[in-house]
């Protein structure tokens, strides 16, 4: 028990991890008011919270359950993280530099622009972890990580797997080098849903224009009333104007090409609204291309490893 004192005229004494769930406002206000009172969240259970701009500095936050927990532009500069799980937790934005992420479960963790400069990554999991040419890993601390996780029955725990290096270590600035992301993002926005067999062939076309350079699918988003937005990886030297309006002329090519088609097979010589609207119903459900499109993260990073066997 942590004996919390001098929050306005209440006395707390409850556990860090209490205070925490009163809400970003008490929380940031108590650390302004106690700064040099290391908060103590070691082993806490925090999962599916809202902690986004929490100021987390230097706070023991070691072996804590994170699970799904928002952490969006909170500051965890040189907090000690080791063995905690974040498991899909979002650290987009955030700070955590000097952070101690040691044996760490970053699992299918969303990193997109986040700070991990001088952060400690050794025996960390990046199974299927969402980092992009804005995540900062400068200076980063590793000597070997793994990429894959497994759940044994047996000895009801988490079995990590694919440790990289498979033997030794990382030599000093080469984790950095390996998985710093070289890629930047196109974003392409469909406001009234999308048709992913239009999307295919616009996919397929794009490729080729580009002489066959490798453009992945970073990430789907669904967004307010229908708006879908899709992330595509790109080389920082391909010009991402000239891709964004190219698959878009393709894209609206396709769809009016396949609109046609549906109106002509129906019989209807005009044009319905109501029918192609029930046709882009249909279509923006169509999770077999979903599957065919998306590609896991991790294959751009794999592709990197194989390099080093």
């Amino acid at each position: 028990m942590y004996d919390v004192r001098g929050y306005g005229q209440m006395v707390y004494s409850e556990p860090h991890s209490y205070l925490v769930k009163l809400g970003l406002f008490h929380w940031n206000s108590w650390r302004e008011k106690h700064p040099d009172v290391t908060p103590m969240l070691e082993g806490a259970n925090l999962n599916l919270l809202d902690l986004s701009g929490f100021n987390l500095r230097g706070a023991n936050i070691q072996g804590a359950n994170l699970f799904g927990t928002d952490l969006l532009e909170a500051d965890l500069t040189d907090a000690n993280l080791r063995k905690a799980d974040f498991t899909g937790a979002d650290f987009r934005n955030a700070l955590l530099s000097g952070a101690d992420l040691s044996e760490a479960r970053l699992i299918r963790t969303q990193a997109l622009g986040t700070n991990f400069e001088r952060a400690i990554f050794t025996g960390v999991c990046l199974e299927d972890w969402n980092i992009d040419s804005t995540t900062n890993l400068t200076g980063v601390i590793c000597d070997y990580v793994y990429l894959k996780s497994r759940y044994s029955p047996e000895s009801k725990r988490y079995v990590l797997q694919e440790r990289r290096p498979h033997s030794g270590t990382f030599e000093p600035g080469e984790f950095t080098k390996l998985f710093q992301k070289t890629r930047e993002t196109v974003e392409l926005i469909f406001r009234k849903g999308i048709d992913w067999q239009a999307f295919l062939v616009a996919f397929q076309e794009l490729e080729k224009e580009n002489d066959n350079v490798p453009v992945s699918i970073q990430a789907i988003e669904t967004k307010h009333r229908g708006t879908v937005v899709i992330h595509l990886n790109v080389l920082p030297e391909q010009d991402k104007a000239k891709i964004e309006q190219s698959f878009k002329q393709c894209y609206k090519q396709e769809l009016q090409r396949i609109e046609a088609d549906y109106l002509e097979t129906l019989g209807v010589r005009v044009q319905s609204e109501d029918l192609i609207t029930k046709y882009r119903q249909r279509n923006a459900d169509f999770k077999a291309m979903i599957q065919i499109m998306a590609q896991a993260q991790s294959d751009f990073v794999l592709k990197g490893i194989s390099q080093l066997e």
